[in-house]
């Protein structure tokens, strides 16, 4: 009689001590380095086209220290990755029932490790640095580690108007210094069914992570007292702090760059918070809203370690304003824009053969008539990403063009205006790190005429260097060379 109890309670046993097997197994190779690392590698305040703020442009770069993915365990060769995410460490993904391998190399010159939310793991895959500890809870210095984590039911989204969801991972041996230092990055879990192969949601056209953190670099340096008439209008009333930099991704002051869609594409924002107890932020975006779960909003909260999932329709073609809406950190920076851009046509014109760096201080390019009509006459428009690709320059003169008949090629030489303007510095400037060429209007022979949808349509980078990886959807906001003119004071009460 006691032989059926016993063998009704074998089965669900032996299933339970059953390993689990992963439907996909996912290898990721990180590496902790250290790197030097600037919040506003532009030098400027490319939200309100002015010099970044005092006191914070005293000093703008630092050393960091980062997660770095490679192609393999020979961590040779590091995998590209999307400009967008700053400083964060590379998008580990998983569907609903997959394995996730990192094979983790600390590179820097104390101990880390890879701590991660909302997968499951065992004591050896933690990453947490406290007794009792784990395997992986402290790689030293040039040490390795494999770490094993399993995106389990429980880490895929629970609703179901919601196909992925957003987690992070961040170093957890003495966790608040090595976040500080930019040990973290983003995970991304889809539901079961709902991936493509690579792990991207089916039904999401683009995704952008955005970290809203203040990064405190304020150990060994001197508080300044900066005049008051060195300050804008805004910031008189309280000091702020030196090397306090208040960021997204890693960028203040509009430096962030990448953040562009197409219009009509379904785009989903996964939002982080860390930090201290300053680090309450609210994103905020300027000409659309988001559905989070079951609301519509356009602000979303955010406390240190929160994770959000916010859906966007990208259906208002524009620049758009994308910030935290404190007061306090607005005035530190914590801005970018975003761009919705339309959607391609066929150019008109086709640019090639750009020679802007020669030794005989030459600027020309070859510029050809892509379409079935003559084209009367046309005007193009010169600009310049330098030194960060977020920052484009241009010049208020225009060069004409035409007649050119279907087919046909010209070549456009820049010099002269440059050398008759005393600009020949431009030609090798070392700063420049592409030159932008694009049509403002094209006149055809049958009276009909084409001008741009939006800022530099149609338009092409001639790249330095030649080999340059940054591949542009749309150019930055123009930033005027002259300063903006002064603020009007404001009338007495």
């Amino acid at each position: 009689m006691l032989e059926r109890p016993y063998g009704s309670l074998l089965l669900p046993m032996l299933l339970v001590a059953q390993p689990i097997r992963a439907q996909t197994v996912r290898h990721y190779y990180i590496a902790a380095e250290p790197v030097s690392w600037d919040f506003t590698p532009s030098g400027q305040d490319l939200i309100h086209a002015n010099e970044v703020p005092f006191p914070w442009r005293l000093r703008t770069e630092f050393g960091k220290e980062r997660f770095v993915e490679y192609t393999d365990d020979s961590f040779s060769k590091k995998k590209p990755q999307p400009s967008w995410l700053g400083i964060l460490g590379p998008v580990i993904r998983a569907e609903v029932g997959d394995e996730v391998v990192v094979h983790f190399l600390n590179r820097t010159a104390r101990s880390h490790n890879l701590h991660p939310h909302g997968l499951r793991y065992d004591k050896a895959s933690e990453g947490g640095f406290y007794v009792p500890f784990g395997d992986g809870a402290r790689i030293l210095p040039g040490g390795r580690f494999v770490y094993r984590w399993f995106a389990d039911k429980e880490s895929g989204p629970a609703s179901k108007e919601q196909s992925s969801i957003v987690w992070m991972y961040h170093s957890h041996v003495d966790e608040p210094e090595e976040v500080n230092a930019g040990l973290l990055g983003p995970i991304v879990v889809t539901a079961a069914g709902k991936a493509r192969p690579d792990g991207r949601p089916k039904d999401v056209d683009r995704e952008f992570v955005t970290l809203f953190m203040i990064f405190d670099q304020t150990q060994g340096l001197r508080q300044p007292t900066p005049p008051a008439e060195l300050l804008r209008p805004h910031l008189r009333t309280r000091l702020p702090e030196q090397g306090v930099f208040y960021t997204i991704n890693g960028y203040a002051f509009g430096n962030l760059p990448g953040l562009v869609m197409t219009q009509g594409e379904r785009v989903r924002w996964y939002l982080l918070g860390m930090g201290d107890e300053r680090d309450l932020h609210t994103p905020h975006w300027h000409g659309k809203t988001v559905r989070v779960d079951q609301r519509r909003t356009d602000v979303v909260e955010l406390l240190p370690a929160s994770m959000v999932t916010a859906d966007m329709v990208a259906d208002n073609p524009g620049t758009w304003l994308f910030h935290c809406q404190v007061s306090d950190h607005m005035e530190g920076g914590m801005m970018a824009t975003f761009v919705i851009r339309y959607p391609s046509l066929p150019s008109p014109v086709a640019f090639a053969h750009g020679d802007f760096w020669n030794q005989d201080r030459r600027l020309a390019v070859d510029v050809a008539n892509a379409t079935a009509k003559a084209i009367r006459a046309m005007r193009l428009h010169l600009e310049y990403l330098s030194p960060v690709v977020q920052d484009l320059h241009g010049f208020a003169h225009e060069w004409s063009v035409g007649p050119l008949a279907p087919g046909e090629t010209t070549t456009v030489h820049f010099e002269r205006y440059f050398e008759e303007s005393g600009l020949v510095g431009y030609f090798h400037d070392e700063k420049i790190l592409g030159w932008v060429v694009h049509p403002t209007l094209i006149e055809y022979a049958d009276g009909t005429s084409w001008r741009p949808r939006e800022h530099g349509e149609a338009f092409t980078v001639f790249w330095r260097d030649a080999e340059h990886a940054e591949q542009l959807e749309a150019l930055p906001p123009l930033q005027p060379d002259a300063e903006l003119p002064e603020e009007h004071p404001a009338p007495p009460r």
